[in-house]
């Protein structure tokens, strides 16, 4: 059944696209809201809300290529998971949180996770002096938002994106999409 935010659509040719974009990737938002939450319950509740956000983007949704678009789905349906556990006050850390979402790897993602690993190494040396840092500081390393701010000299709120530069350079250098844990 469809979410009733997407009936309320008034233009057709839009509401005919998040028809499509909700039959075909539903399961996919299920499954990535339900990692996080680990609750069926609330997960039809969150599936409603990742739809309203990704009406909101519908025009940008329309031109993205199939990988990015999928990309943004399982973005925008994560950050609605944790965004909602955030604003309940649960007691948990957190943390806790992290490892809930993160079950343990499968034998498939671990040989996947090792060939990313490869072809990193293989254009670690292309890369920029900064990206290695910020990559290696970040994954390596396991430093905090502060200390690589501290240790670059910028403020807090940049690294985030500087940290998102950074894989995109590096994914672009390997020439595929590759996923930074």
């Amino acid at each position: 059944m469809l979410p009733l935010v997407i009936m309320a659509i008034e233009d057709e040719d839009d509401k005919a696209f998040m028809t499509w974009l909700y039959l075909q990737y539903r399961r996919l938002i299920y499954s990535e809201v339900r990692k996080i939450t680990g609750n069926t319950d609330e997960v039809e509740d969150l599936l409603q809300s990742v739809v309203e956000k990704l009406i909101e983007k519908l025009s940008l949704l329309r031109g993205m290529e199939q990988n990015k678009l999928v990309n943004y789905i399982i973005s925008t349906a994560k950050n609605t998971a944790y965004n909602s556990l955030r604003g309940k006050d649960r007691g948990i850390l957190w943390e806790e949180q992290e490892a809930l979402a993160d079950p343990a790897p499968t034998p498939e993602d671990q040989i996947i996770a090792q060939e990313d690993l490869y072809r990193l190494a293989h254009v670690w040396g292309n890369l920029d002096e900064r990206t290695q840092y910020l990559l290696s500081a970040k994954y390596i390393l396991k430093k905090s938002g502060k200390e690589i701010a501290g240790d670059l000299n910028v403020p807090p709120d940049n690294v985030r994106m500087a940290l998102v530069r950074a894989k995109r350079t590096a994914r672009e250098a390997m020439g595929q999409r590759v996923s930074f844990p």
